[in-house]
């Protein structure tokens, strides 16, 4: 790319460690080393430019500069955090994707009274907060309140389950189950990834690290289901709820003295900065994970009812998101394996495109064992999509210091997404039992989101002169 460094003036040391995020794939080009504390501090203290609200460039001196340096790997420090990341990631999006068995038990059990789409406000809630509130919890996190995060998120998710245990009413597990617990997962997931960022910026092993992040929520998936079906007949809805939240006091306690950060504190709090939008290519890249959080995990959240409206045993349909979410694992790990050569946003395309192209064959599956292979091979795709969204959103910030922010503005601007999906495919559900109109609607939205995906990659080649993105 042609144009000037606006901070050319600070040395070679500075341009390389400014320049990394914004111009590089992990693997198409080198990462330097990691900054030192006097180098980040350095960095810390120069004023804001155009760099910083996601426009960047580099002179051909630079990007070669760049190409020769060195992967530093970030040692035990770094692999801890990956540990508390995948932690908070359990309790987080592992239990949003075990709502099916929820969304069973509130409609046959709890709330029988209650329509499906009402029911699915309450995982939609959850769903939605989750990342929306990235966009307080991410700058929080880029100012330096880690551990205040982590403290307030983890109190008012076991607050939220210990009220639902004692709830009756669809408005007490709304407010409980719903927004109390929502809020405390968004106020702890978006930090929990962008501390990612600071440790394996410069690491050979960035996205795959981001792969084992992401195989937290499927971990979860798969004994979350299985320890529900097990705990609510033999202890009780309210047991289960409050054995729940003690877990989620241990997996918070494990984040909050794994998770850490390298890079000094931003003196400047952008809360919903609308500056982000302003990288075409990020604000693109947006639109299509929008459309694409509307129903990639629909199968998921409707997996159980699915498969019980085709005849299939409660006792084996409950075992669904477990199968999907075990699967997954496979998908979330393996194409981030390959992006460490092709770049996250390659692969998050052709996971958007499968997904789609997946889901519009959803229906077709009726037997037992059809619906079970269905949802495992949904799994897959479905979980490379999920593990190379957040590199892909991190991979637009120009400065590691930014990644809270840029992983914040897509959450933020993805869950009214999700907020909205599972209530419109409910929606469908109960209008149409055949599944079919909800199985097309949400095969047209990802194919719709892909397309727009895919241009974003065209663009953001083109921004940083390579096709590896």
């Amino acid at each position: 790319m042609k144009g000037s460094d606006p901070h050319h003036n600070h040395g070679q040391g500075h341009l390389a460690l400014v320049h990394t995020e914004s111009h590089l794939s992990v693997e198409a080009a080198p990462y330097v080393r990691n900054p030192s504390p006097a180098e980040a501090a350095a960095e810390a203290a120069i004023p804001e430019t155009e760099a910083e609200k996601g426009i960047s460039h580099a002179s051909d001196e630079d990007v070669k500069e760049l190409e020769s340096a060195q992967f530093v790997e970030p040692g035990w420090e770094g692999w801890l955090n990956v540990v508390g990341s995948v932690a908070i990631n359990m309790i987080c999006y592992g239990m949003t994707q075990s709502f099916g068995v929820f969304q069973q038990y509130y409609e046959k059990e709890l709330l029988p009274g209650e329509s499906a789409m009402a029911i699915s406000w309450v995982g939609a809630i959850n769903s939605a907060l989750c990342p929306m509130l990235g966009c307080i919890s991410g700058p929080l996190f880029d100012s330096g309140y880690l551990k205040h995060l982590l403290v307030a998120g983890g109190g008012l998710y076991v607050l939220g389950l210990m009220m639902a245990s004692i709830s009756n009413e669809y408005y007490q597990i709304l407010l409980a189950h719903g927004i109390c617990v929502g809020i405390g997962m968004g106020t702890m997931f978006s930090p929990s990834v962008a501390t990612l960022s600071h440790h394996f910026a410069r690491s050979r092993h960035r996205n795959l690290v981001f792969g084992f992040q992401a195989c937290g929520s499927a971990v979860a998936g798969i004994y979350l289901p299985i320890m529900l079906n097990y705990m609510m007949p033999a202890i009780g809805f309210g047991w289960t709820m409050r054995v729940l939240g003690f877990m989620v006091l241990v997996f918070t306690t494990i984040g909050f003295f794994s998770l850490s950060t390298t890079v000094p504190p931003r003196k400047k709090l952008a809360i919903l900065s609308p500056e982000v939008y302003r990288n075409r290519p990020y604000s693109v890249f947006l639109t299509g994970a929008c459309f694409a959080s509307l129903a990639i995990y629909s199968p998921f959240t409707f997996g159980v009812t699915y498969a019980t409206s085709r005849g299939v045993p409660l006792g084996i349909a409950n075992y669904a998101p477990a199968i999907s979410n075990g699967v997954s694992i496979i998908g979330r790990i393996v194409p981030l394996i390959l992006a460490r050569r092709t770049g996250p946003l390659n692969v998050l395309m052709v996971c958007a495109v499968m997904s789609g192209v997946s889901q519009m064959f959803w229906t077709l599956s009726t037997s037992t064992a059809g619906i079970l292979t269905y949802l495992g091979m949904y799994g897959m795709v479905s979980g490379g999509y999920g593990a190379s969204l957040n590199p892909s959103a991190a991979s637009f910030a120009p400065h590691v210091n930014q990644a809270g922010l840029y992983l914040g503005m897509c959450f933020f601007t993805t869950s009214w997404s999700w907020l909205a999906g599972a209530p419109i495919i409910a929606t469908l559900i109960d209008h149409y039992p055949s599944y079919l109109p909800a199985s097309l609607f949400g095969g047209c939205v990802l194919i719709t989101g892909a397309a727009f995906i895919i241009l974003s990659r065209f663009m953001r080649a083109k921004q940083v002169g390579s096709p590896w993105v």
